[in-house]
């Protein structure tokens, strides 16, 4: 007797479980996606000795015992020197009536369609009708009687590895999937966290506050603020005492054009690009004396030692990182600065990219200028 390896409590979790699964004696569960699984027998041909995998039936419609029943059969029929395959053909069990894959289809786009954006809808839809439309046997099939065989036979329409074949694919899954469970495939929103930012009216008021703090951590801030800097820019970032992202040095504090400037490597930005900030003096009287090229330009005790002081002049909620949108906001709304040389300002290069090719520079002096008004607005 063959070993059998799928028991009845095991068979619910396979069927979540993409794969083929041995039950011994030639007999496979094969789950094309969770929940969408069909029973096959895999034997050799004694012709062409090329390995064969007729489809017995759906796991849904045939259970364990009558699949493991089927597959014995099968095995007799090899034995006898008969073919599986012709014999499974031929005995496979008349499928019962139902709701046509096209009814289905039609149920499923109802719902999906609205999920769509409104500008791509009318294409989607044209896609689903110009692909289901090469294969209107398939369409026409009731849903209790598509197996693998089926859905390859529909699929053979099309090159292994094209674009159409992978889609048609999928949709067939989805709305299968959308029968079973009522649920649609739904691409996962990306939640994006805004940070609070303090009005750009009152930073000058709070930076004057601010000004009166004599820690490393106010020193810090101010430097942030008016550099509209992230906050690993400036202190780095540490994890269970390691350095992720190593802090600003000394040795970033350079001249370009021979004016003063804070040269932030590539691997300490987020977008992976280097990026110049041009310092006024009042960043510059922030900085203090030089002072050798490794030594931190703000050596803090924490890595909340900013945000803790933040929050101890001010009990609005705002945020470290809020500080760039207010400088942005002021920007656009107090200055008539152009909007793309202010977002440049914080590193985020907003231009086209033909734009790009013709400004080829980094627009240091354009943006000396917005900086140096910021810093005047903000510390007069």
């Amino acid at each position: 007797m063959a070993e059998k390896l799928i028991t009845k409590g095991k068979l619910d979790q396979l069927m979540r479980t993409k794969g083929k699964h041995s039950d011994g004696g030639g007999l496979i569960l094969q789950v094309t996606s969770p929940g969408s699984a069909s029973w096959v027998f895999r034997y050799k041909d004694r012709q062409t000795h090329k390995e064969r995998w007729p489809c017995i039936g759906p796991a849904k419609t045939y259970t364990l015992d009558e699949a493991r029943d089927k597959a014995r059969l099968c095995r007799v029929e090899l034995h006898e020197g008969r073919d599986p395959a012709a014999f499974l053909a031929a005995n496979r069990r008349a499928a019962p009536a139902g709701k046509l894959f096209s009814t289905a289809m039609a149920e499923y786009l109802k719902i999906k369609a609205p999920t769509w954006a409104a500008s791509n809808r009318d294409r989607e839809l044209r896609r689903y009708a110009f692909l289901f439309g090469q294969v209107p046997e398939f369409t026409a099939l009731p849903l209790r009687t598509i197996d693998q065989d089926a859905k390859n036979k529909a699929l053979s329409n099309w090159p292994v590895g094209s674009k159409q074949r992978r889609d048609i694919g999928f949709y067939i899954e989805a709305i299968i999937r959308y029968v079973e469970t009522g649920k649609l495939r739904l691409k996962k929103k990306r939640v994006v966290a805004h940070h609070e930012a303090m009005p750009w009216a009152d930073v000058p008021a709070f930076f004057a506050r601010l000004s009166e703090t004599d820690t490393i951590g106010a020193r810090a801030l101010a430097f942030t603020i008016l550099t509209g800097s992230r906050t690993d820019e400036v202190i780095g970032t540490k994890r269970k005492g390691k350095w992720t992202k190593l802090p600003a040095t000394w040795g970033e504090i350079t001249e370009e054009d021979g004016k003063p400037v804070w040269a932030i490597p590539d691997d300490r930005m987020k977008a992976g690009l280097q990026h110049s900030v041009p310092l006024t003096p009042q960043m510059l009287a922030l900085l203090g004396d030089r002072r050798a090229d490794n030594i931190p330009l703000f050596k803090v005790g924490n890595q909340n030692a900013m945000l803790n002081t933040l929050k101890s002049l001010d009990s609005n909620d705002y945020t470290v990182h809020g500080f760039r949108s207010s400088f942005e906001d002021w920007g656009a709304e107090a200055t008539i600065f152009p909007r793309d040389l202010v977002k440049l300002c914080t590193a985020h290069d907003t231009r086209t990219e033909t734009d790009r090719a013709y400004q080829r520079s980094a627009l240091l002096a354009k943006r000396r200028e917005i900086l140096e008004s910021w810093s005047n607005f903000v510390s007069p």
